[in-house]
């Protein structure tokens, strides 16, 4: 697959986000679901607080994470890094976060937590507005072939400009890297969306199905799922 990856529609503001209409699909684990899916659960292996030794989503999600799988080419694998992410879990990547800009020279400020809620969710209980990952609806991934993981450009949780699904789709003159991660993104991309997934436009890694997320970018007047 070689084509490009669209620009993608405006993120709603949290006060737009579609009601949720919850159908009360159970959580499904992904450890030994298909052999075209792998789980590397990345936060247990971190050892980050709460973090569980599985990846957990909704049944429909496994459902389409598979259907997405069968479309890649012989020999490529999906890789779920992640999955359903209790509030435990959540609460200790924004802690982790906050502290690396702090690290990094922000001061408490709008424009920091901006640049913190970009890209790590508040970690609220809020059940009209649940975080993407609580709702079993969201997943983190990347491909892997006989010889490892592609190569997509950045590492998994790299909060950068770089790590915007479309970077390489921006950009002339290409290294032979570049491009080939250029294409590797595309590929994931486009099998994720044949799916019936959609994307989150700052992270090349991060898809939705059912949440609001995914029922604001679809036109759904309503989310399938809400947080677990």
């Amino acid at each position: 697959m070689d084509w490009n990856i669209p620009i993608p529609p405006e993120e709603k503001e949290a006060g737009a986000l579609p009601a949720i209409c919850e159908n009360s699909e159970s959580l499904l684990s992904l450890m030994q679901y298909a052999p075209q899916l792998e789980v590397y659960p990345v936060y247990f292996k971190e050892g980050l607080a709460g973090a569980m030794a599985d990846c957990l989503v909704r049944s429909s999600v496994a459902d389409r994470l598979l259907q997405a799988a069968r479309l890649l080419p012989d020999g490529l694998r999906l890789v779920v890094l992640d999955g359903y992410r209790p509030l435990q879990v959540q609460q200790a990547l924004y802690d982790r976060f906050k502290q690396q800009l702090l690290e990094q020279g922000w001061t408490e400020s709008e424009e920091m937590y901006a640049e913190l809620h970009r890209f790590v969710a508040r970690p609220t209980a809020n059940p009209a507005k649940p975080p993407r990952h609580l709702t079993g609806g969201a997943v983190d991934l990347t491909i892997a072939g006989p010889d490892g993981w592609l190569e997509m450009g950045t590492a998994f949780d790299d909060f950068s400009e770089r790590a915007c699904t479309r970077y390489f789709e921006t950009l002339a003159n290409l290294s032979e890297a570049d491009q080939k991660a250029r294409a590797n993104r595309r590929l994931l991309y486009h099998v994720m969306i044949r799916a019936g997934f959609t994307n989150y436009a700052d992270e090349w890694w991060h898809f939705d199905y059912g949440n609001q997320a995914w029922a604001a970018q679809t036109g759904s007047p309503c989310a399938r799922y809400g947080g677990v």
